[in-house]
């Protein structure tokens, strides 16, 4: 059985609805249309500005992404050139590159990431995946100390791809 309805209810709703109209008005009636347009226009000018950095993060991360596909391609390199080192020299190359190799996966994740998200998450994943760059880059300058010949010159170009790689990382999370 429905609920009876109180009769009292429509007549107020209908002796309400001027008082909340009037109301609205007057509140409506207070803002200059100077102030409405200068309130439309902060939103516009803010829409923009997040567009824009949004657009630079973009480009950022899209540039870091292309210097990480390159890092990929010299540790490929490097590992070829190992085979020539004596085995000590072998072993700290083969450590490093991996290092390497890790370094360049966590900053492709952490890139996909800010490419996703674009929060300050996954600004702290690229400066984390910068310093492990880093800290890569530091054992291929080691390992390239007991190197030589084409093997010294691949684990250089591999720490210098690295370099750049931490640069645009490093670019990326100050965005």
């Amino acid at each position: 059985m429905p609920a009876p309805t109180s009769p009292i209810r429509p007549r107020l709703a209908r002796a309400g609805a001027p008082v909340v109209a009037a109301l609205l008005a007057l509140g409506l009636a207070a803002c200059s249309d100077g102030d409405i347009d200068d309130a439309a226009q902060q939103a516009k000018d803010a829409a923009s500005e997040a567009r824009s950095a949004i657009d630079n993060l973009k480009a950022q991360v899209e540039d870091a992404k292309a210097e990480a596909d390159a890092a990929q391609q010299r540790i490929d390199d490097a590992k070829a050139q190992l085979e020539s080192l004596d085995d000590s020299a072998k072993a700290q190359a083969e450590e490093a590159v991996t290092a390497a190799q890790a370094s360049v996966t966590d900053a492709q994740a952490a890139l996909e990431q800010a490419e996703a998200e674009g929060t300050a998450a996954s600004q702290q994943a690229l400066a984390d995946a910068e310093a492990q760059v880093a800290d890569a880059r530091a054992e291929l300058d080691a390992a390239k100390a007991n190197a030589a010949g084409e093997a010294a010159d691949s684990l250089d170009q591999l720490a210098q791809q690295l370099t750049t790689l931490g640069d645009k990382l490093e670019t990326a999370a100050g965005s």
